[in-house]
């Protein structure tokens, strides 16, 4: 019912923001990436537990759970660059085939090492950035705000659905067929992608490799943001056992999710209408108030109050992935979206793998979570500041993007 009001509410928007065409190329490219993020996702419960087959050090098993974000970090920039130069699609595509390959590496690693490798191989195929400068190339400029809310809002589902049924599959199955489900379902999303109409102008561009310093702070703001995402998916299933078991994780997911969402798509429209800055300082200030009411939950024993520092994170984490990317296209020239674009998901893919590393450190020697917490309030505290150096909390207007 809540799947059926939240894909209602999506599709009223987008029918209502885009017309055919856009809709279209908007509707095909959101499955594409929610397929490919809902195999990455499937993994996240149980992949401490898999990795406990091949070795008992949890410094291996937190490397391989974020390996795959150091290899999408390097490959985001370079690839969103081709996808400049030969075009969006052919980079997608070979993305997702790198993609696939990396799961069915996972789904037999032989050792630790093995499935460290295939995270690698996995995060290889690192083809966000050619996804979102296809959507942005494609829906007028002061759309972007709404087509990058239902992109988040895919993935988001793509996360509410994947913690769901990946505990079931690998109750039905065992661990290691999650992987081989991920690389069918990796398969499965060539199909929205080919039917992708992509014209001679997109594939035209040529490559620019310099990327401004404002962008650059930017990144580094989403850099942060990661680093916490990962960090609260670490800590998720620990909190989440307090009051419900794996399987039941859907019963608090589906309502914080549906409800992030519905405040992504609300504030896109006014976030177009040049409030794209105050909206990205709303989003920083969402997360640092989420960061000690998440932390805090190991002292409290109300579920009401975990629910409402999830929904906290949610909340944040899909207003900054609605307003953030239109900050670096507003600011980057048209003929350099991908490689701009590209720089901006390595910092945040970085994050991932920086993340996934301090914290299960800090989980394994220090065995609570008081200084994980103090480490991620103060980067939100800095990203603020950062923001502040670059915007004044002005906003950037489009005018500043030039072919």
């Amino acid at each position: 019912m809540q799947n059926n009001i939240i894909n209602g509410a999506i599709c009223g928007y987008m029918m209502r923001a885009f017309d055919k065409n856009q809709f279209r190329i908007l509707s095909l490219v959101s499955v594409t990436i929610g397929l490919r993020t809902l195999g990455l996702f499937m993994v996240l419960p149980i992949f401490t537990l898999y990795g406990e087959k091949f070795t008992g050090s949890y410094l291996l098993i937190g490397t391989a759970l974020g390996a795959y974000g150091i290899t999408m970090a390097l490959f985001q920039t370079s690839l969103g660059r081709l996808s400049d130069r030969y075009g969006r699609k052919l980079i997608i595509s070979i993305g997702i085939a790198t993609f696939i390959i990396g799961n069915l590496i996972c789904a037999d690693p032989i050792n630790i090492y093995g499935l460290i490798l295939g995270r690698l191989v996995e995060g290889a195929g690192a083809v966000s950035s050619a996804g979102i400068a296809l959507v942005h190339e494609s829906v007028p400029v002061n759309r972007r705000n709404i087509s990058d809310a239902i992109i988040g809002v895919a993935i988001g589902l793509s996360f509410m659905l994947g913690v769901i049924v990946g505990p079931l599959l690998a109750t039905i199955f065992n661990y290691s067929s999650i992987f081989v489900i991920a690389a069918i379902i990796g398969a499965i999303s060539f199909i929205p992608l080919w039917k992708v109409k992509e014209t001679k102008k997109e594939k035209m561009f040529k490559i620019k490799a310099h990327i401004d310093s404002k962008l650059a702070v930017i990144s580094i703001i989403s850099f942060f943001i990661y680093f916490y995402m990962i960090v609260f998916y670490l800590y998720l299933p620990v909190f989440s056992l307090k009051y419900f078991p794996v399987s039941r994780f859907y019963e608090f997911l589906i309502p914080v999710v549906f409800i992030a969402g519905i405040i992504g798509l609300a504030i896109a429209r006014p976030a177009d209408k040049n409030k794209t800055v105050l909206f990205s300082l709303v989003s920083l200030i969402v997360l640092l108030i989420s960061v000690p009411l998440f932390f805090l939950n190991t002292h409290v024993t109300d579920v009401t109050y975990f629910a409402l520092s999830v929904a906290g994170f949610y909340s944040g984490y899909i207003i900054s992935e609605t307003v953030f990317p239109t900050l670096i296209t507003r600011l980057a020239p048209k003929n350099s979206y991908g490689g701009n674009l590209g720089f901006y998901t390595s910092m945040q893919h970085a994050g991932v793998f920086f993340g996934a590393v301090v914290g299960g450190l800090l989980i394994i020697k220090v065995n609570h979570d008081i200084p994980i917490m103090i480490i991620i309030f103060t980067l939100f505290v800095f990203s603020i500041v950062l923001l502040y150096f670059i915007t004044q909390f002005r906003e950037i207007y489009l005018s500043n993007n030039v072919e």
